[in-house]
């Protein structure tokens, strides 16, 4: 059975056993609620964090991971609070093409994919690759991956 998540991604660890911490950043007016919990975050304009689009890949500066909705809105900059490892932070999500989970994925480094709003591990494209994949689960079509912390 699949898994069920909350957000597009849950923390599972950190990559060498470090702590993980949670942090508050300010988010950018322009949106409602830009970010949702289960978010990859990256950082946005000068002193913001966003969340990361389709194709976000090593060009990007990557925060972690929202454990919170953000409290922007159109007319006013927000909050929301991100957890991250310095080591990197162990993500589970979903697999773009779920049919491609083999070892061969393993150790490589991918990129994140965007559809309506919700984010998948792209497994099939390393080229500016940044997220780590660690560890997949065919049975329940999830994929674990390290997001790097940047800052």
């Amino acid at each position: 059975m699949a898994e069920q998540f909350t957000g597009d991604f849950h923390g599972v660890g950190t990559r060498d056993g470090g702590q993980a911490v949670t942090q508050e950043y300010s988010v950018e007016s322009g949106a409602a609620a830009s970010i949702s919990a289960g978010d990859l975050v990256i950082v946005g304009n000068a002193g913001y964090v966003a969340t990361a689009a389709d194709g976000a890949s090593s060009d990007d500066v990557w925060v972690g991971m929202a454990l919170t909705d953000s409290t922007d809105t159109a007319a006013a900059d927000g909050v929301v609070q991100v957890m991250y490892a310095p080591d990197g932070l162990v993500v589970r999500g979903i697999p773009t093409t779920p049919g491609n989970l083999a070892a061969t994925i393993l150790n490589t480094f991918v990129t994140l994919d965007v559809a309506a709003g919700v984010q998948t591990v792209d497994e099939n494209d390393t080229t500016k690759g940044v997220l780590n994949v660690v560890r997949y689960d065919t049975t329940n079509g999830t994929i674990d991956v390290s997001v790097p912390f940047q800052l």
